[in-house]
């Protein structure tokens, strides 16, 4: 069972049983079963709930208002099974009395919802009048099992009558009893009485004259007013508005109950072809109401519980096998909220003719001529300029090569996906296909075209192009390429990881030393051995170092870029910081600490890199206070004297948290009086900030409530 946020007890209101906050609406669904659960939240929504209260032993206790005024309680119990969980058990002044009544489920949903909106509920009067409506109840059935006892093997498990639920297995089996008597009661009666009590239940229960009025429409062969009333749902249903707010849990979810209901009776009843054509729009209109509602996919659960039914239906109407496996692709390119999950999945891969595959393939490629992309001035695809228009194309094309490959036409792929590479800058798509058909040479060469054209406006697809040559490489052996990408990271974001990978591909490509070298000396100048450089035309060349020992691919030049002349190049600190402190050279870390700092106070920069500065001090503080713990304490009062000057709660915490720093290492070096007397001149000069003296009080372990006198 899944947590759930639990509920302040107050005065009058008993303290929840934790396995309540414990319920899932799977644990529900076990219990009652789907549908069941789906007509009890739907009465919970209706706000059909009534004087819900909770006993001293935690029963909910309220009335549910149907065809009728229901009294209802429901309870958990040990599971006789398992230690750990509990089960359901409720009983109702309703027809179906037993376990698990949609009006029970109401009551459930209504208490959860309470404990999740954190609402009190009132305790239940011992001599409320609902005990005794139960209690008549209970004796009914109660009696009912006594007439079925001669008959039942399992005496021993038999329970003494009581008003509370009982167990699920005595609930079971005084369902059955009951079941019984009413059958032997209905064989008992006469065809004209049958006929008269039927009659009078269609009038007090509207949903059994419902059921009656769909069973007529069908046996009269007048499937047209079954299929009007579902269509009728369909609008109706599809038009709600559908939202939550995450604020007070208040909202509206539509309910397809009904709608599910219909069409699962006239798929029943052989009328499939209907509910595909029901089915159409409900995908259409279903999923613009599931994108425009506010909810956390509560829309989305619901409209998906009906795609069984429409997919049902599409496997047994009268589409041609083409047409049935065009619908669940439609639904798919339809689908953005993933609410189609696997209900198409049986349709999709089942077993189907190459020529149904192949009728599928070419209605795509009729698609795809007609979807043809936006064009440039220079009459170029605008490659990113539309990611909408391209990725409805890209998926279009997709499930055409997918229906390629099950037509036996897979000789078509490539050529597919060299013609949308150029279109929509597909190309990482194309590129893995090239090097699963083992066409490294081909997959090399469009990887190379496609980092040109994406790398400025889809850098992601870029990246991907790069990333799969680097893979090609290593499947390879070619060291020296591979150690080229790792450079080419290294030197595009330095960092300590970045830097040790290049080392450890210059190794095996046996050059080290140079390697090193060169992008240590990166790191401490900010001028790359590899970069570009604008001429006097303007035109941009790549430079590299002649000491370089690593090539330096054309395709990976395309993504370069030359440096930001508004900015002075620098040292990457922070790196060469972090390296230093994994090398355990402390010398080193306050070295590069200190330049960083002045370059920082002279500029007023970071010193190049992005990072917080904040923390890099307390990095450094942190690497060398055993071996310069003077530097350290001078590091941390920095911090404390710059944070002082901000007034706020964040600030005085951050005081605080230096100073406790601070006070170990001062220890350690004999110097408490030292710690001692700068938190007292702290308290003397902002005496007149309560919050802060508050803060300051937890570093010595002051109460509260102590009295010593004026602070400082």
């Amino acid at each position: 069972m899944a947590k759930a946020r639990s509920n302040d007890s107050t005065p009058g209101s008993p303290a929840p049983d934790p396995r309540w906050q414990e319920l899932t609406w799977d644990d529900v669904s076990e219990w009652a079963g789907v549908r069941t659960v789906s007509r009890g939240r739907a009465y919970q929504r209706q706000k059909r709930v009534k004087q819900l209260a909770i006993s001293e032993d935690g029963r909910l206790l309220a009335t549910v208002t149907g065809t009728a005024r229901y009294a209802v309680v429901v309870g958990l119990q040990d599971d006789r099974e398992s230690d750990d969980d509990a089960v359901i058990e409720s009983a109702c002044t309703c027809p179906v009395g037993s376990d698990g009544c949609k009006h029970a489920v109401a009551v459930v949903a209504e208490y959860l919802d309470r404990l999740s909106r954190e609402e009190s509920t009132p305790c239940a009067d011992a001599d409320d009048p609902l005990w005794a409506e139960l209690d008549a109840a209970n004796a009914a059935l109660d009696s009912d099992d006594d007439m079925d006892e001669e008959d039942d093997d399992d005496d021993d498990d038999a329970d003494v009558a009581d008003p509370a639920p009982s167990t699920k297995a005595s609930s079971s089996r005084k369902a059955r009893g009951t079941d019984a008597r009413i059958k032997a009661h209905i064989k008992a009666k006469s065809r004209e009485e049958l006929a008269e009590l039927l009659c009078s239940l269609t009038e007090r229960f509207p949903e059994l004259k419902e059921e009656f009025c769909e069973h007529i429409a069908l046996t009269e062969a007048d499937a047209s007013r079954l299929i009007a009333q579902a269509q009728k749902e369909l609008d109706r249903v599809t038009a709600e508005p559908a939202w939550r707010s995450s604020w007070t849990g208040a909202g509206n979810t539509p309910n397809y109950s009904k709608l599910l209901h219909r069409m699962e009776r006239l798929v029943e009843q052989g009328h499939a072809d209907a509910v595909v054509r029901l089915g159409r729009e409900l995908i259409k209109h279903g999923m613009r109401q599931v994108g425009g509602s506010n909810d956390e996919g509560e829309t989305a659960t619901e409209l998906g519980g009906c795609m069984p039914v429409v997919f049902d239906a599409v496997a047994k109407s009268s589409l041609t096998p083409a047409k049935k496996l065009l619908f669940a692709i439609d639904a798919h390119l339809e689908d953005q909220y993933d609410v189609i999950g696997d209900a198409a999945g049986t349709l999709l891969g089942a077993a189907h003719a190459r020529a149904d595959w192949s009728a599928v393939a070419d209605d795509m490629a009729r698609r795809l001529s007609a979807a043809m992309p936006k064009h440039s001035a220079s009459g170029d695809p605008q490659i990113g300029g539309d990611f909408t228009r391209n990725y409805h194309r890209d998926q279009i094309s997709g499930w055409l090569s997918m229906a390629l490959e099950h037509a036996s036409r897979g000789a078509e792929v490539a050529a597919l996906y060299e013609a949308e590479a150029r279109l929509t800058g597909s190309y990482h798509r194309l590129v893995r296909y090239l090097f699963a058909q083992k066409r490294d040479d081909d997959a090399k060469r469009w990887a190379a075209e496609g980092i040109a054209r994406t790398s400025a406006k889809l850098p992601g697809i870029a990246t991907e192009l790069i990333g799969q040559l680097c893979e090609a490489a290593q499947r390879a052996n070619q060291w020296d390429i591979v150690a080229a990408h790792a450079a080419n990271l290294f030197f595009g974001t330095p960092g300590k990881s970045r830097f040790n990978e290049l080392m450890a591909a210059a190794e095996k490509v046996g050059c080290p030393e140079a390697v090193r070298r060169l992008a240590v000396k990166f790191l401490e100048t900010g001028v790359s051995p590899i970069r570009l450089v604008t001429t006097g035309n303007s035109t941009q060349r790549v430079r590299v170092d002649p000491d370089w020992p690593l090539p330096v691919p054309e395709y990976l030049v395309s993504t370069m870029r030359a440096p930001d002349t508004r900015h002075p190049v620098q040292a990457h600190h922070a790196v060469l910081i972090e390296m230093a402190i994994a090398d355990k050279r402390p010398d080193d870390v306050l070295r590069w600490y200190d330049q960083w700092r002045a370059l920082r106070t002279a500029s007023s920069s970071s010193g190049g890199g992005w990072f917080n500065p904040d923390a890099l001090s307390d990095t450094v503080a942190n690497a060398v206070a055993a071996s310069h713990p003077r530097r350290a304490v001078d590091i941390h009062r920095g911090q404390v004297d710059r944070h002082l000057t901000i007034t706020g709660i964040g600030a005085y915490e951050t005081v605080a948290s230096y100073l406790l720093k601070m006070k170990p290492i001062l220890a350690a070096l004999d110097c408490d009086d030292e710690w001692t007397e700068l938190v007292r001149q702290i308290r003397e000069r902002y005496r007149n900030r309560p919050r802060f003296m508050e803060i300051l009080d937890r570093l010595d372990g002051r109460p509260i409530a102590s009295k010593r006198g004026p602070r400082g």
